[in-house]
């Protein structure tokens, strides 16, 4: 569904980010209506979303239009998604009536500016999409340091009750999709962060790269050409160097699930 609004449009940018990083790169759509006051804290987190998740994962290739629309909740953010069509947007639910650190410390804006980093790779691989962008989410907020927790200890206490749903004969990717189809989100999205966890285990120990380094190569090389799920697997072994996202995908739509998954976190 298409929101319209008469919006004031604002470009996003900051005095340190660097200058490859052009003025239009970034919209901000529908500050129209809230009051003065609400628009600079919205204005601000805005800024610090999308500077955070440069920092982290890149300066993206194609222009990304953020609109904002006022919704009562008992919570900053309640609801967001992204569009992918002309223009790539995504759309937060904000009640603004919060103040400024409610609205950084919430994890939406960094979830779905980590979509943008990757395709659209159609319903069929939500589970893929998801668990990246719930991956990302807390690396962005990390390295911007507003998490409270470590990371592996953030990544433990999300993923670890979702573990049962994956032991399983079928494979992975099949269990991850069941579970999107019957709405259970947070054991399909955290479920499948597992994938990305487990490819920067891997880059760390064969390429002493990070997940994020990679995506950062991918926005610059490949970033504009992908369309597709194997496409984009075989950029991100491209720019790594690696086999890893190829043979972790082939284990995902191929092995049992609980070959892949520990019955438990590991010590």
């Amino acid at each position: 569904m298409r929101f319209l609004l008469a919006s004031f449009v604002l470009c996003i940018f900051s005095i340190n980010t660097p200058a490859k990083i052009t003025t239009n790169q970034f919209t901000l759509h529908g500050l129209s209506q809230f009051s003065e006051e609400q628009q600079t804290v919205l204005t601000e987190w805005v800024k610090t979303g999308v500077n955070a998740t440069r920092k982290t994962l890149g300066v993206y290739p194609t222009p990304l239009a953020i609109h904002l629309h006022a919704r009562k909740s008992n919570q900053p953010v309640p609801w967001a998604h992204t569009m992918r069509d002309h223009t790539q947007s995504v759309h937060l639910y904000v009640d603004a009536r919060f103040p400024l650190n409610k609205f950084v410390d919430d994890w939406t804006i960094y979830h779905e500016l980590a979509h943008m980093a990757f395709p659209y790779l159609g319903s069929q691989y939500a589970w893929f999409s998801e668990g990246f962008a719930s991956y990302m989410q807390y690396q962005i907020m990390h390295q911007a340091n507003l998490t409270e927790y470590y990371i592996d200890d953030m990544y433990r206490r999300k993923i670890t009750p979702h573990l049962r749903w994956f032991n399983s004969n079928y494979p992975a990717d099949q269990v991850a999709r069941r579970l999107m189809d019957s709405e259970k989100l947070p054991a399909a999205y955290w479920g499948s962060a597992y994938f990305f966890l487990l490819a920067d285990q891997q880059l760390r120990e064969q390429r002493k790269l990070s997940l994020t380094a990679v995506v950062r190569r991918y926005q610059r090389c490949c970033r504009a050409d992908e369309d597709d799920l194997e496409t984009l697997v075989k950029a991100l072994d491209k720019v790594s160097s690696t086999q890893i996202f190829s043979d972790l995908l082939n284990a995902y739509l191929s092995q049992p699930a609980k070959q892949v998954y520990p019955r438990k976190w590991p010590k």
